[in-house]
């Protein structure tokens, strides 16, 4: 059983008596309570803390009481619950979705940079047209944040996200957008939007991969396809 969020815990423990229900419990389920308390508290958990948990497991212990099944047939040994409990994940943090979004952008440019470096150097030193330092940034980010859409789209519960026609043409949408703006550039006669040599790609591979890096450990971000 994943922890809940803070606020999540408290809210269920403000609407849970424990202390209510705690004598309701049979002597088995009261035995098994017993015991998952002492197991947690051996492991240095807080008083509130447990509290929190009992305020979830309580009213699910007692519907299968009225219903003969006791805490055992719902969560199984006390020792595997009391385990579940100590070494649950911890809840994911909600990512911004413009960080996310940016992210990804770094991971695409250190894949572009690394492609076109790559062909870059088998040419010869000679990179394709409209291969320019923005160019790739804009696909990159713009990459990155289809599939940032795409990422927050498949978490949201089914009732509360768009269908997969309106997910697929709005990120088709973005797509065509960027490509249209990383075409435009290769017009513009800049140092930032004409091709650069084969080791200014790969500087751009490593450089952006290492933002990339950061940022995941810093902010605990999730995969490409997370």
């Amino acid at each position: 059983m994943a922890q809940k969020p803070i606020k999540e815990a408290e809210a269920v423990e403000e609407t849970v008596d424990v202390d209510a229900l705690l004598p309701q419990l049979s002597k088995k389920n009261d035995e098994y309570i017993f015991k998952l308390r002492r197991i947690l508290t051996q492991h240095q958990w807080t008083e509130e803390r447990q509290r929190t948990v009992l305020a979830k497991m309580l009213p699910e212990i007692i519907t299968a009481q009225h219903q003969g099944r006791p805490a055992t047939q719902l969560y199984g040994p006390v020792t595997e619950k009391a385990e579940s409990l100590i070494h649950a994940p911890k809840p994911i943090k909600k990512v911004a979705f413009w960080l996310s979004g940016v992210d990804l952008g770094f991971l695409f440019a250190s894949m572009f940079g690394l492609v076109y470096g790559g062909m870059a150097l088998v040419n010869h030193g000679k990179a394709s047209a409209g291969n320019g330092l923005l160019s790739i940034i804009v696909m990159a980010m713009t990459a990155g944040f289809a599939f940032a859409l795409y990422n927050d789209w498949s978490r949201a519960k089914k009732d509360a996200r768009m269908k997969t026609w309106q997910i697929l043409t709005l990120a088709v949408a973005i797509i065509l957008a960027g490509s249209w703006v990383s075409g435009a550039l290769a017009y513009l006669k800049t140092p930032l939007t004409t091709t650069m040599p084969w080791w200014a790609y790969l500087i751009l591979a490593a450089a952006s991969y290492g933002i990339h890096w950061l940022l995941k450990r810093k902010y605990h971000l999730r995969g490409l396809m997370a």
